[in-house]
């Protein structure tokens, strides 16, 4: 599964990981958190030691001097708001040249296995100052799990047929379905992107409403036999992009998959903004006016947002004003993982140099 759209700018000073007393590397003891709003993780973090490599620290400042600035797209300050139709929409200065080349030039490094507790001194952005708390942990490692790369012709001729015979969804939302077929238009005879696959139930689904091609956005070195059907890393393209050779899309999709971005499960740096950032790539890959398909699980009381660690997180208004930044949302349809349509947004205050 891809998480985000390239590794992300990582707002701390050293790399730590959480380790047992015993543990003969450099120690130092982290203070009790006291934010009232994450009592759940006070009781992690009271007298938890964490370990700082020296290495991994000399290696991980010396790359922050050399990643472009990320603004305000990794914070939860903007330069202008509006009504929208559920909750505000906020425009956030994008500067497609830098983000695009941290997309394709990973500024930090990989950190496995992935820490079992979020940074205390990066808690507060995570939940955004207590507002979306850590309320469980629930851990995985999933960042060396080997995943099939290669979905010969007849197996996807297989999810084509069976797409028009049942729900072939992963996660058997039934409401997907519905969204998709009422926004056929901005599918039917377009370039379609889709952002994490691990079995490409949503290329099928999306070629059978028809996409004329469909891009697969994957880490994975993915093969998908069919003609309509191409895979490249992020990377790549990222620098398709910067150099000008790549065409904006008209649409992008993705399922369950940003709710992941910078919590570390699948390998990726850990990061408070992981998943703000996935979204402005997106922005930065759409063509003006364009479409982006997300689906993100969301809390059945939009005035409260979570943080289940390293698992997921739980959408809220106040989180998804900002995850969807310089995206109107034209509809939303309501499921354990809700499915918006959002339209890219022109602001005089963004960079459109892609």
């Amino acid at each position: 599964m891809l998480v985000g759209l390239g590794y992300i700018f990582l707002q701390q000073r050293c790399i730590r990981r959480y380790t047992r007393n015993g543990d003969k590397r450099i120690t130092v003891i982290v203070a009790e958190i006291v934010d009232s709003q994450n009592r759940a993780a006070d009781a992690y973090f009271k007298h938890t030691r964490v370990a700082v490599d020296e290495e991994e620290l000399r290696r991980w400042k010396s790359t922050i001097t050399s990643s472009p600035p990320c603004g305000k797209i990794c914070s939860y300050k903007w330069d202008r708001k509006e009504d929208g139709k559920y909750y505000p929409l906020l425009y956030k200065a994008v500067n497609c040249t830098n983000t695009l080349y941290r997309m394709a030039h990973s500024p930090y490094a990989v950190i496995r296995p992935p820490p079992r507790l979020p940074p205390p001194e990066l808690l507060s952005n995570f939940t955004i100052d207590g507002q979306c708390p850590v309320l469980r942990f629930r851990y995985y490692d999933n960042s060396n799990e080997v995943l099939q790369t290669r979905f010969e012709a007849k197996i996807f001729r297989k999810l084509l047929k069976l797409d028009s015979l049942t729900n072939i969804n992963s996660y058997k939302e039934n409401v997907l379905k519905l969204a998709l077929n009422k926004y056929k238009y901005l599918i039917h005879g377009k370039r379609v992107a889709v952002v994490g696959t691990e079995v490409p139930w949503a290329e099928a689904m999306l070629l059978n409403l028809g996409a004329t091609n469909v891009t697969t956005i994957e880490y994975r070195e993915l093969v998908i036999e069919d003609e309509r059907v191409t895979t490249i890393t992020p990377y790549r393209l990222a620098n398709e992009f910067v150099s000008g050779q790549c065409i904006p899309f008209d649409t992008v999709f993705t399922y369950s998959s940003l709710e992941h971005s910078g919590l570390g499960r699948y390998g990726d740096p850990i990061t408070p903004f992981g998943d703000l950032e996935a979204t402005a790539q997106v922005w930065c890959m759409v063509k003006p006016g364009g479409y982006f398909i997300l689906a993100v699980p969301v809390s059945g009381n939009p005035s409260r947002c979570s943080i289940i660690w390293n698992a997921n997180r739980v959408y809220g208004n106040v989180r998804l004003q900002h995850l969807t930044a310089n995206w109107r949302v034209l509809e939303q349809f309501i499921s354990k993982h809700r499915v918006f349509i959002l339209q890219k947004v022109h602001d005089s205050l963004n960079d459109f140099n892609t």
